[in-house]
């Protein structure tokens, strides 16, 4: 759905989730880019055949900045530790505002935990570690369908923008 709408998708271009996404890329009508960006790693599977332009890296910070500056929204789906790192890291460059105006979408029920977590303990009067405007930065949603309809509406209003 979001290559349909002209969208770019860009994955670490591995397996499962990230491969199907790809796939959609190369898929839709507009025919979007379909993009991996990758770590190097000893046990790491090859890119996935549905990714057109990979981009190898040696570290997780030199990946991370490449989808930073390669993205407009990031829309994050259940994963391991690596994921958690790498949503994590957004979250503090949107805080700090290094990212501006890029939304944070935290697409199942394994993230709200996280979040709710996040405000228990980050907003105890007696440490005061972040503030609740910062907690508020990721948006959890439950589905993909909600997830695809937020980033449909900002797309307009991107489009209506240029």
């Amino acid at each position: 759905a979001l290559a349909e709408m002209g969208c770019d998708i860009v994955t670490g271009g591995g397996p499962g989730l990230m491969q199907a996404a790809n796939e959609g890329a190369r898929s839709a009508p507009e025919h979007p880019r379909s993009i991996g960006i990758r770590v190097e790693l000893p046990f790491e599977q090859d890119v996935n055949p549905f990714v057109e332009q990979a981009f190898e890296h040696e570290t997780f910070f030199t990946r991370l900045h490449h989808f930073v500056i390669a993205s407009d929204a990031f829309v994050v789906v259940p994963g391991g530790i690596g994921t958690v790192l790498e949503m994590l890291m957004i979250w503090q460059l949107l805080q700090v505002r290094h990212v501006d105006d890029v939304p944070l979408i935290l697409v199942g029920k394994m993230w709200r935990g996280l979040v709710d977590w996040t405000k228990t303990a980050m907003l105890d009067p007696r440490l005061a570690l972040a503030s609740a405007e910062d907690l508020q930065i990721p948006q959890c949603l439950d589905t993909a369908d909600e997830a695809i309809a937020v980033v449909r509406d900002l797309h307009e209003k991107w489009a209506a923008r240029k």
